[in-house]
């Protein structure tokens, strides 16, 4: 400890190695080099002071009091707000803090008049996290993903944000479910949803005469309020004409339509009738659903996982496709502003963030399931020149055709497309049955998109692979997207085999920043 310049090395030895019973000073001394310069270290008996401290740094100048790399992690530095330590790694870094199995392990955050006015603290005894402000729990993460926050929580000011429990389920769209009559006028009409527009064939009614058929719909009951109403001709009625449609005979899976006139004369024409079931249940104002064979029957709620249960037919490539309301179907192709969902433009250049809780079934043979972004509502990617979805497709006949071949048909895909290119990740997920995927897609401020399985991120390939690739680092990202396309949500299933397939969507949610 004391000063070596000069001394022999003999003489310098015992200065700097002692025995236990030949130290007994508790001052802190100077250690200096052989040539009598003073060095960044201090010792005594019993502590000793470092000017800065870098372990693993091979030669670099440590950027903070205490820096402990394991490998460079290229040309970034330390914040000068928070360089008192410092982690570093090429890879994935952190901090350690191992407590007892009924203790806790605790950050605290203190000032002259508090040393723990904040806290973040893990209880190992009920595996929670809890975080103090102002010397007061403030907010308690529990086991079992619930927070409990006391005070109020607010959403993001600078954020547009539309969410989705189905607590109305979603129907066939009452501008896009057309049914026309055949044969005569008393043919049977079948459709099976809560709203369907029905064109009659041509009808020549006599004064005081009347025309009925049968609407077969498995959505009627006995106790079932069914509307009917005319809202088309096709040919001009007269002024004193007049001409009256109405529902009775409600049982079963059926009801009569009857169209009947007063004492004029009716040219033969067809008339458009418009019928609700049970209009005073109402319907999602937001989503519909669509599909190959898709019928309103099939939409329930789910009794096994909370949210909407979907259904398909039962025949090969029979669909059911939920989506926002869509505008320019049906009889009027001048609806505007159905829904917020629809009318507002969802681009990837607005950081687009949505997540979708879609349950696999008992049966998860034969079947595609599909959820994410899309120009379009077709499962196979090749149709879309820009999209970015989760793809499970247990082969690779989707609509009918070989089009969307897949690396591994057993696991989820994610695919996102720039201009007509197709990039193709194998997420090394296997999909199985009964089982709930919180599936989240992040579009960053460079239109760069993450994706997250479970909470889990999951890197994307940046070259585009026929069949698809996986990425090993979880956090790569896409490429740019394509710059204002308007992609919309949805989310599908489609039977690969002549078999009814069921799945379950529990919520979809969606933000966006406000420009």
């Amino acid at each position: 400890m004391a000063d070596l310049k000069g001394r022999s090395i003999a003489s310098s030895y015992k200065n700097l190695l002692q025995s236990s019973s030949e130290i007994s000073s508790t001052n802190l001394k100077q250690i200096q080099s052989g040539s009598g310069n003073a060095l960044a270290m201090k010792l005594s008996t019993d502590k000793a002071v470092f000017t800065k401290v870098g372990i693993g740094n091979t030669g670099t100048v440590p950027d903070g009091l205490l820096h402990i790399m394991s490998t460079s992690a290229g040309t970034v530095t330390a914040s000068s707000s928070a360089d008192e330590a410092v982690l570093e790694s090429s890879g994935s870094s952190g901090l350690s803090i191992l407590s007892g199995t009924s203790s806790s392990g605790n950050l605290f955050f203190g000032d002259a008049n508090d040393n723990d006015v904040g806290r973040i603290s893990y209880d190992h005894s009920s595996d929670s996290f809890s975080f103090t402000t102002n010397g007061s729990t403030s907010m308690t993460l529990d086991k079992n993903s619930n927070l409990r926050v006391n005070g109020t929580v607010s959403q993001s000011e600078d954020r547009y944000i539309l969410e989705e429990y189905f607590h109305n389920l979603p129907y066939m769209d009452i501008q896009s479910t057309e049914v026309t009559q055949t044969s005569s006028a008393t043919t049977t009409v079948t459709s099976h949803t809560k709203h369907v527009r029905i064109t009659t064939v041509a009808n020549d009614l006599a004064a005081n005469d009347f025309q009925e058929f049968q609407l077969t719909n498995n959505m009627i009951h006995t106790k079932s309020h069914v509307s009917a109403v005319l809202v088309d001709t096709s040919a001009a009625l007269a002024d004193n004409a007049m001409v009256n449609v109405m529902a009775y005979d409600i049982g079963n899976g059926d009801c009569k339509i009857r169209i009947s006139n007063g004492g004029v004369d009716i040219a033969s024409m067809t008339f458009t009738i418009q019928v609700t079931v049970d209009p005073h249940i109402d319907a999602n104002p937001n989503w519909v659903v669509s599909g190959t064979n898709a019928v309103d029957i099939t939409t329930i709620y789910d009794t096994a996982v909370a949210g909407a249960s979907f259904q398909t037919g039962s025949s090969d490539n029979d669909q059911i496709i939920l989506h926002p309301k869509i505008a320019n179907l049906g009889n009027n192709s001048d609806i505007l502003n159905v829904s917020p969902w629809r009318n507002i433009n969802f681009y990837s250049d607005n950081q687009v963030e949505l997540n979708i809780a879609v349950s696999t079934k008992t049966d998860i043979t034969n079947q595609a399931i599909w959820a994410g972004m899309k120009t379009s509502r077709v499962g196979d990617y090749t149709t879309n020149d820009d999209q970015a979805y989760f793809l499970y497709a247990t082969d690779d006949h989707l609509g009918g055709t070989d089009a969307s071949p897949l690396t591994t048909n057993g696991n989820l895909h994610f695919i996102y497309s720039i201009g007509g290119t197709d990039y193709i990740t194998d997420l090394g997920i296997t999909v199985t049955a009964s089982t709930v995927y919180r599936l989240r897609i992040v579009f960053d401020e460079n239109r760069k998109i993450s994706v997250f399985v479970n909470n889990i991120q999951y890197g994307l390939v940046t070259s585009a692979t026929a069949g698809g690739a996986t990425e090993s680092v979880s956090t790569t990202k896409s490429l740019a997207m394509t710059s204002s396309v308007n992609l919309r949500p949805v989310v599908a299933l489609q039977n690969l085999s002549a078999a009814t397939r069921y799945f379950g969507v529990s919520f979809i949610k969606i933000s966006r920043v406000l420009s």
